[in-house]
């Protein structure tokens, strides 16, 4: 441990994110607070995916591009207008996450990756299995045209999703 104890403050944030992370989230509820806590849970895994993919396999390190830009990206997944939420179907929503983190450019590097993993991530909370095997060369392909900007429908991004996971739910 250091002298100034920064030890022991990390080994007590780890273990309260281990003690979050174990607590069940219900990724479907749409009310304030669940969608609140979504959002949180899901901002936070879109930081450590982009850790991990830079990691794993190259790129720029550094800090978001701007504060606030991963849950600005995140957020728009779950935004409603007045009552309605033009997103309330899961694959519009990965593929709102996948959009917003791969068009937005919140991270240094790594938002291509970053963007589908977070989508599966929510995809997989939901009950929907990870493609085995995974198409990787079709997930290229889509994080590739949705990054250029020639797929930006949430609709037809949702559907090529849709595609990918041809797995049913595993629990309802």
């Amino acid at each position: 441990m250091s002298d100034d104890g920064s030890d022991f403050e990390l080994t007590h944030e780890l273990e309260r994110i281990r003690f979050v992370l174990r607590q069940p989230l219900d990724f479907r509820r749409t009310d304030t607070e669940g969608i609140q806590a979504q959002v949180r849970i899901l901002t936070a895994a879109a930081h450590y995916f982009n850790v991990l993919a830079v990691a794993d396999f190259g790129g720029r390190v550094g800090q978001v591009r701007a504060p606030g830009l991963v849950e600005q990206a995140v957020g728009a997944a779950f935004q409603t207008f007045g009552e309605v939420d033009p997103h309330a179907e899961p694959f519009e929503r990965a593929a709102t996450l996948l959009r917003g983190i791969t068009q937005g450019h919140p991270f240094n590097d790594g938002n291509k990756r970053t963007g589908f993993l977070t989508a599966a991530f929510y995809l997989e909370r939901l009950g929907y299995r990870l493609p085995d095997p995974l198409p990787n060369d079709s997930i290229f392909d889509l994080c590739l045209r949705v990054s250029a900007g020639e797929l930006r429908d949430v609709r037809a991004i949702a559907a090529e999703l849709r595609r990918l996971w041809p797995s049913p739910r595993t629990q309802p």
